[in-house]
């Protein structure tokens, strides 16, 4: 095979300037739209994905100082650079300085001079409409960036909710622009309208304000008295990180009735807060002095008999204020119940609440433990009912939809509506908590099923919060994502549902450049987590969309990831689990990239982006990548797959990240950029041509990012020792 011309990203990135992007992007308050749009885990930003994705078309010797502008830069990489020291500096120092950097990559125009030159070069080199493929396309940055770039752009996923994710941000954007979103707005305030109307009066004004939310303390029976009694780790309402105002809530108990309630002091001043009732897994009584042990409330949660009490409301008018809650607040509650029930066989014939069963899992054990078996358990009665009159009004309201806008727009804007409603249901949920250090609730968009203590309840009936809000946000991500800067010649990206293992619908030499961001072993459960919003998308978009919600949940026969719950035998020895559970991860991989092998041109390129921090990540990803056949023991029998010409790492992730700090993530991305190696290549693969080959790219890696300064565990991986030791 003829040795294909080198491409940009093989000789050159701007890897630290991109990293400064990447953290500018994830900054609090600041990400692109596509990231506020709807959850999905472990989401690539998007001048990394940008800079993978032109870096692996344009040929090496294009004009470097373009390719900046086309990045997005403000200024030269090394500004940025340089700017991004000074901001260090001075934070070290505790100084303010004013802002050195000028707009985030992601919002600049794209330069029609470089974006001419640009194109000429990609169509010089590779001939007419190259097309780019992610075939683990997940939450869609590097489609969305290949679509903004004008390419022909495919986007492969093993998941429907993704897909579905995919469509509000890499199609409908480009078929709809802003009009999609004026016209969502404008159903979404008659969904409201309908919404509140039969739900206001189970979340009733009681103070001088309508409430914001409810904060709720989980509860079970006093094992002596029978009472139920509150499980909390702390009884403060706002307590800041920095010194400022503290809300407490003091307990107040009357032991001869056999009830509980709290005096609020606002603010708080006393030097000891009162003791907890809840710590490492067991409890204390307000009724009694005996200990509740762990395994007591483990079976109290599995029976059932573990509640939720309203401990606080929380109102907002100039601010954030906190009252005990009333009778009319609990009556509401009990008011909730009962129409839920008078509600629920009709629900259950039409499909309207979920009745699926969670399944057994690594990340799903964190509830089923607390007897919650089934996803409607996951939300307390009232927030149950909201969802289901929420789902009734939708299905009811999409008809008059269509009927009014057309059916491609009015499918589109039904959609849309469908993501408002997950958004709603991240937060209207029995795992939602509130963030006391900053007075905020919290929906659940970490990487688990965290089991809360302290659990928090949106009242959505008021404007500008609650179902108001989940609306207004989707639709402003949805406009966000619209209005971001494209090339003219941008367009739609092509969605398909599968496995990256088998891609039926790709001729052999098809695809100019696959641009991959694979799952990262057990880092992310993603069928596990997207089951909760499956659950919901099933009963709205399933018309619609009957292929990608068709089935009982979603599938994860196939999904690459290292679960140890769908390998577990009861008759495994410790350790066996595990070996079948990275073998299983280890050759979808190595599927995948065969797949993407044969649809790849002969002088096609493959840019892989990973981030772990294990080397037995790293090592299973290079088997994978590599090809190797590990079941085979003779050199000429073994499979060539891809060979390994440049690799970057970008800092891509803040070291304040809290999924950091508990998994193998890393605060680095590498770039590795592939080519195919032959079949029949006259060097084995124990070779001294290859043995030669590899440590000289691992050394030269490594002395690289020695001189740059990266010290990340992900990037150490990369050295001559742990690439070798896989061969």
């Amino acid at each position: 095979m003829k040795t294909p011309p080198r491409v940009l990203i093989e000789d050159w990135l701007p890897a630290a300037a991109i990293g400064v992007e990447c953290m500018r992007e994830r900054s609090t308050g600041q990400q692109p739209p596509d990231k506020r749009f709807h959850v999905w885990w472990a989401r690539r930003p998007l001048t990394v994905s940008r800079a993978a994705v032109l870096g692996s078309l344009l040929p090496a010797d294009f004009p470097r100082a373009q390719f900046e502008k086309l990045l997005g830069f403000w200024g030269t990489s090394d500004e940025l650079v340089r700017a991004q020291a000074m901001l260090d500096r001075a934070r070290e120092r505790k100084l303010k300085i004013p802002n050195p950097h000028g707009e985030r990559a992601f919002k600049h125009g794209l330069p029609e001079k470089e974006m001419r030159n640009a194109q000429r070069a990609i169509e010089k080199l590779w001939g007419r409409n190259p097309v780019v493929m992610d075939p683990m396309a997940g939450g869609g940055s590097i489609p969305l960036e290949a679509a903004r770039l004008g390419l022909t752009a495919k986007a492969n996923e093993y998941n429907p909710v993704a897909c579905l994710v995919l469509e509000a941000t890499v199609d409908f954007p480009f078929r709809f622009g802003k009009k999609l979103g004026e016209c969502t707005r404008k159903w979404g305030a008659v969904l409201r309208e309908r919404f509140n109307k039969r739900m206001s009066r189970f979340y009733p004004k009681t103070g001088e304000v309508p409430p914001l939310c409810y904060i709720l303390a989980r509860t079970v029976p006093c094992p002596d008295t029978g009472h139920m009694t509150p499980l909390l780790p702390y009884w403060h309402l706002l307590k800041p990180r920095n010194a400022g105002r503290m809300v407490m809530s003091e307990p107040v108990v009357n032991k001869s009735k056999g009830a509980w309630s709290v005096f609020i002091r606002d603010p708080w001043t006393g030097r000891h807060p009162p003791p907890p009732t809840y710590t490492g897994g067991g409890g204390t009584s307000l009724f009694s002095p005996s200990p509740i042990l762990g395994d007591y409330i483990v079976k109290m949660a599995e029976a059932g008999k573990m509640q939720a009490a309203i401990q606080a409301v929380v109102e907002k008018a100039n601010k954030l204020a906190f009252r005990t809650p009333v009778s009319a607040d609990f009556e509401a509650l009990r008011e909730a119940e009962r129409e839920l029930t008078r509600q629920l066989a009709g629900w259950t014939k039409c499909n309207t609440i979920p009745s699926e069963a969670i399944p057994a899992g690594d990340k799903t054990r964190e509830v089923l433990i607390k007897g919650m078996d089934m996803w409607s358990k996951l939300f307390t009665p009232r927030q149950l009912l909201a969802m289901g009159t929420l789902v009734e009004e939708l299905r009811g309201l999409e008809a008059e939809i269509v009927k009014a806008e057309g059916e491609d727009l009015g499918e589109a804007v039904a959609c849309l509506l469908a993501i408002a409603l997950d958004k709603f249901a991240n937060y209207n949920h029995a795992l939602a908590k509130w963030e006391s250090t900053s007075g905020v609730m919290k929906g659940r968009d970490r990487h688990d099923y965290a089991f809360k203590m302290q659990l928090a309840e949106m009242a959505p009936c008021n404007a500008g919060s609650g179902l108001d809000w989940a609306i207004d946000n989707a639709i402003e991500a949805y406009e966000g994502l619209a209005h971001l800067p494209k090339a003219e010649n941008a367009r739609p990206v092509l969605i398909s549902l599968g496995s990256a293992a088998s891609l039926p619908n790709d001729d052999d030499s098809s695809v100019t450049a696959v641009v991959v961001d694979p799952p990262y072993a057990g880092n992310v459960q993603y069928a596990e987590l997207a089951d909760f919003f499956y659950v919901w998308l099933k009963r709205t978009q399933v018309k619609r969309r009957p292929e990608w919600f068709g089935s009982y949940l979603c599938d994860k026969t196939e999904e690459a990831v290292v679960n140890l719950s769908r390998h577990r035998r009861e008759s495994d020895k410790k350790g066996e689990a595990e070996r079948r559970a990275h073998a299983f991860y280890q050759r979808l991989m190595t599927d995948t990239f065969r797949e993407a092998k044969r649809v790849l041109r002969d002088d096609g390129v493959l840019t892989v982006m990973f981030t772990h921090k294990l080397q037995s990540a790293w090592a299973a990803l290079l088997q994978s990548l590599l090809h190797v056949d590990p079941d085979s023991r003779v050199p000429e029998k073994r499979r060539f797959g891809f060979q390994i010409t440049a690799t970057w790492p970008v800092k891509t992730e803040s070291e304040l990240s809290t999924h950091l700090a508990r998994k193998n993530a890393a605060q680095s991305t590498v770039l590795l950029i592939c080519r195919k190696r032959p079949d029949d290549a006259e060097t084995g693969y124990y070779g001294p041509t290859m043995e030669e080959e590899v440590r000289n790219e691992a050394l030269s890696t490594a002395q690289r990012l020695d001189q740059e300064g990266f010290t990340n565990q992900s990037i150490k991986c990369l050295t001559w020792e742990s690439v070798w030791c896989i061969l």
